[in-house]
C-alpha cells in the first residue's frame, strides 16, 4: 500500500485528492491549518514550519508528497510570497532533513504563462508573462522545487493546472460564487449576479480530473518535469455563466460591474496537455456542462442545509 502525504489536505483540490487515493487503497496523511474532516491520518500546523513538517514525516514515511498547501488571492503580496515560496522552501529542506527520498508533486499554476499573443495552445515551453503577484510566486515555487531535483537529484515534478471546476470549490472564485448567488436566488434571494469580465475565455478542468492527473504523473511521469493539467479546448465565461442560468428555476440577472474587471486580465489562455497525454495516458472526461451542474447542484445542497 502505497503511503501518500498531502499539504493542503483540506482544500478544494486536497479533499477531492485524498477521496480519489483512498478509493485506490493509498494510505493517506494530511497536513494544513485547517482541521481534517476526511478519512485520513490528519496533522495541523503551518507549511513554513519546519519543525512540524520534520515531526510529520519522520511519523509518515511517505512515498508520494502532493504539495497542494498554497494561497491564491490576498491583499498583501508578501502572504503570498511567504506561503508559496517560503512554504515551499520550508517543506523540501524538510524532506532533505529527514533523509527522505519521495516523489513530490508540485502544484502549480497556469497563470505562470499570463499574457500570450495569438490562439495558439499554451505548451510546457511556452514563454511565461506573469501579470499577478500570484503568478510570479508560483514561478518562484517552480524554481525552488526544481532546485532540489537540480542539486540533489529529489524526484520533483510540477503540474500547472489550468481553470479548475466542480464541487467543493471555495465560494471567492468567480464560478462558485456563480453557483452560490443561483442557489441562494432560487430559495428566494436576490436574483441578480454581479460581475466581472466575461468576455475572457478559459481552459477549464474538472478537479475530479485533475487529482487523476496528479496520481497518474507521479507513477508514470518524469522527474524534472513541468506537466500542463489542460482541456485543449477555451470557454467564455460569459457563455458558462448563461450554460448555469439556464440550469436554475428561477430568472437570473446579469450585471457586469466595470469595477470588478482588472485592467491586467488574461483575454484568453488554452493549454495543450500533449505532453502529458504521452507520458501516462490522461485526458481529462468529464464535460464542462458536468462540471457547471455538479458545482450549482452542490451549492444548491448547502444552501438548503444552511436554511434548515
Amino acid at each position: 500500500m502505497k503511503k501518500i502525504l498531502i499539504t493542503g489536505i483540506s482544500g478544494f483540490i486536497g479533499s477531492c485528492l485524498t477521496e480519489y487515493a483512498l478509493a485506490k487503497n493509498m494510505q493517506v496523511f494530511g497536513y494544513d491549518l485547517r482541521p481534517g474532516h476526511l478519512a485520513a491520518e490528519y496533522y495541523q500546523g503551518e507549511i513554513t514550519d519546519r519543525a512540524a513538517i520534520e515531526n510529520v514525516l519522520r511519523k509518515t514515511n511517505p512515498d508520494i508528497i502532493f504539495h497542494l498547501a498554497g494561497m491564491i488571492k490576498s491583499p498583501d503580496p508578501d502572504a503570498l510570497y511567504k506561503v508559496n515560496l517560503l512554504g515551499t522552501v520550508a517543506l523540501f529542506d524538510s524532506i532533505m532533513e529527514s533523509n527522505l527520498r519521495p516523489v513530490v508533486m508540485v502544484a502549480s499554476s497556469s497563470a505562470v504563462y499570463g499574457h500570450k499573443s495569438g490562439e495558439e495552445p499554451i505548451n510546457e515551453k511556452s514563454d511565461i508573462h506573469p501579470v499577478t503577484h500570484y503568478a510570479v510566486s508560483k514561478i518562484a515555487q517552480e524554481m525552488a522545487a526544481l532546485r532540489y531535483f537540480n542539486s540533489y537529484g529529489l524526484p520533483v515534478i510540477i503540474m500547472r493546472m489550468f481553470n479548475l471546476l466542480g464541487p467543493g470549490q471555495p465560494a471567492d472564485l468567480a464560478f462558485s460564487s456563480f453557483a452560490r448567488q443561483i442557489a441562494t436566488a432560487e430559495i428566494g434571494g436576490n436574483a441578480e449576479i454581479s460581475t466581472g469580465n466575461l468576455d475572457a475565455q478559459r481552459d477549464f478542468v474538472d478537479v475530479r480530473d485533475a487529482v487523476r492527473a496528479f496520481i497518474l504523473t507521479a507513477e508514470k511521469g518524469t522527474p524534472g518535469q513541468v506537466y500542463n493539467v489542460c482541456s485543449g479546448r477555451a470557454a467564455k465565461i460569459g457563455a458558462c455563466l448563461d450554460e448555469m442560468i439556464s440550469m436554475s428555476t428561477r430568472q437570473i440577472k446579469v450585471k457586469v460591474d466595470v469595477e470588478r474587471i482588472q485592467n491586467n486580465d488574461v483575454p484568453i489562455q488554452i493549454g495543450n496537455a500533449g505532453k502529458i497525454k504521452l507520458a501516462t495516458g490522461w485526458h481529462s472526461r468529464i464535460p464542462l456542462n458536468q462540471s457547471l451542474s455538479d458545482l450549482l447542484n452542490d451549492w444548491r445542497e448547502k444552501v438548503k442545509t444552511k436554511v434548515e
